[in-house]
């Protein structure tokens, strides 16, 4: 299933489904006797987007650190479950597939058999105003149930704990605050880095070494690409191209371009204006994840569109450049000092947001993005980053 059919699913199924669930709670309330109960077990919910299971590990952490005898479950997609065990933050992991609506049926009944016979204390829906979460957190039977609450986004009386969703504050605080009425506070808004073995480590070097990099040479690593929940959030392909380019042509540098199997198409399409003379690398579809943190924290410096790759090398402290326009860095920026962020704030920007899940109206035409030149961009890196030219600078 893609993104826009899970949407379709998610309106036209969805709000039916949360009425008559609503409905059902409404007569059923009167007759309820539940008694409060120790907080042990503690299911948390996040289907989309690996940089926003890494966006969230503040919180999953302070709730550890809070309740260290608990038990952590995480029901996600099937696609994130080795981030989310790479994190170490969870006891048990429940996960759905999707590339079939049958195999993403039979998973999720499993998966809520298998959550009620544990008995989880608390749910945390994780997702913004998606029916369908606020469907699963309401048949987990947890008697705690957090989620978010706007009025105008209907969710009906299927939480018990409605957390205020502040569009104003960065997404690290909006998912910390989810863990407030279970009486923890997220202080600490580091970024977890995913774990990776010494094996795992040496392997990526390996994967490098037949690449042809040396170990004192400099990578610079590039992702052209954002997943399908929002492809306006591109920097144009003559833009990177450009600033490629430039790095080459002032630089002793490796540039390695990055991706998904799903993505290596269009890294293809992109790598085919740039010389063949194997300063340009592409390792798009080529790496497991384990290679891919690997590969990351042997660069020194990530160039990127805001996706989940952006937040894998923050949080492995990796610095970053990265390009904002649809979606807004005061939300979803990266925080380390590392971090060079390129935002123009045109008008019309930020246009995803909750309330039109996260759909830009510009239908490609993405003028927040086309305004960020591939020479202000090289400025400002040199500015930021000189090291890298009083170092790697070509001498002619």
């Amino acid at each position: 299933m893609n993104i826009r059919t899970m949407k379709a699913l998610d309106h036209y199924v969805g709000i039916p489904v949360c009425l008559l669930l609503d409905c059902w709670q409404i007569l059923r309330q009167p007759f309820r006797g539940d008694r409060p109960r120790p907080v042990r077990r503690i299911l948390i919910m996040k289907y989309f987007g690996i940089g926003s299971i890494l966006l969230a590990s503040p919180m999953l952490r302070a709730i550890k650190t809070h309740y260290p005898e608990a038990h952590l479950g995480f029901l996600t997609f099937a696609a994130n479950r080795e981030m989310v065990s790479r994190l170490g933050l969870a006891d048990a992991i429940y996960t759905l597939r999707t590339d079939r609506l049958t195999h993403f049926a039979r998973d999720l009944i499993q998966a809520l058999c298998q959550i009620r016979r544990e008995g989880y204390d608390a749910t945390i829906d994780m997702e913004f105003f998606a029916k369908f979460s606020t469907i699963v957190t309401y048949l987990s039977h947890s008697p705690i149930r957090i989620g978010y609450f706007l009025r105008q986004m209907w969710r009906g009386h299927l939480l018990t704990e409605e957390i205020y969703y502040n569009h104003y504050k960065h997404i690290t605080e909006v998912f910390g605050a989810l863990a407030a009425p279970l009486g923890v506070k997220v202080s600490d808004l580091r970024l977890t880095a995913p774990s990776l073995t010494a094996a795992e480590e040496i392997a990526a070097q390996e994967l490098l070494t037949r690449e042809g990099v040396g170990p004192q040479e400099l990578v610079i690593a590039f992702n052209v690409n954002v997943s399908d929940l929002s492809l306006e959030r591109r920097w144009s392909q003559a833009n990177f191209l450009a600033l490629a380019r430039a790095l080459l042509s002032t630089l002793r540098v490796r540039l390695l371009f990055i991706g998904s199997p799903a993505e290596a198409g269009y890294v293809d399409e992109t790598l085919a204006h740039l010389p063949r003379d194997g300063r340009v690398i592409n390792l798009a579809g080529k790496t497991t994840l384990a290679q891919l943190l690997g590969v990351l924290k042997r660069c020194r410096l990530l160039v990127t569109n805001d996706s989940g790759p952006l937040h894998l090398a923050t949080a492995l402290g990796v610095a970053t450049v990265s390009f904002f326009g649809p979606e807004t860095p005061m939300l979803y920026g990266p925080q380390e000092k590392k971090a060079l962020v390129f935002y123009q704030g045109a008008y019309c920007s930020p246009c995803l947001n909750v309330f039109n899940v996260k759909t830009a109206p510009c239908r490609g035409q993405n003028v927040c993005m086309q305004g960020i030149s591939a020479e202000v961009v090289e400025k400002a890196i040199r500015e930021r980053f000189p090291e890298l030219w009083e170092e790697y600078r070509h001498v002619h």
